[in-house]
């Protein structure tokens, strides 16, 4: 039912925002035509902008790709592989615009945890094992 009250309110609101007369048919074209011209003429008047966002969104694909190479190998079990599949993880890597280096972490191997069949996981000092209290009337 609640469905139906929602939708009801959301297609009265698109129907509210419909152009009723030619007019306003051609106001609104108009205005969505500048803002496309706008926007597709940004680079031209801010290049500096432009060529920064490309920038950062290269370190930003390179950063991806690294890390979808790691989570491969980690799924398909090949941890001892890592380090021979991915780049080196001493060599810098260069930065766009700039010529900078960007620093990389080196890729440690992951390796699962294992539990002993002699391994306690009990860690309480006998000071944690008193009763410190005894509840209402103590």
């Amino acid at each position: 039912m609640m469905f139906l009250i929602r939708t009801a309110f959301w297609l009265l609101v698109l129907v509210l925002l419909v152009p009723t007369d030619k007019d306003q048919q051609s106001q609104i074209y108009g205005t969505a035509q500048a803002a496309m011209n706008d926007v597709v003429g940004f680079c031209e008047r801010n290049p500096q902008t432009c060529a920064t966002s490309q920038d950062a969104f290269t370190v930003l694909v390179q950063k991806a790709q690294y890390g979808a190479q790691m989570v491969m190998a980690m799924v398909e079990g090949q941890t001892e592989t890592l380090a021979n599949t991915l780049p080196d993880p001493e060599a810098p890597v260069a930065m766009p615009g700039d010529g900078g280096v960007m620093p990389v972490p080196a890729a440690v191997p992951l390796e699962p945890a294992t539990w002993g069949g002699t391994a306690t996981q009990d860690t309480l000092s006998p000071d944690d094992r008193e009763a410190a209290w005894g509840g209402p009337g103590v």
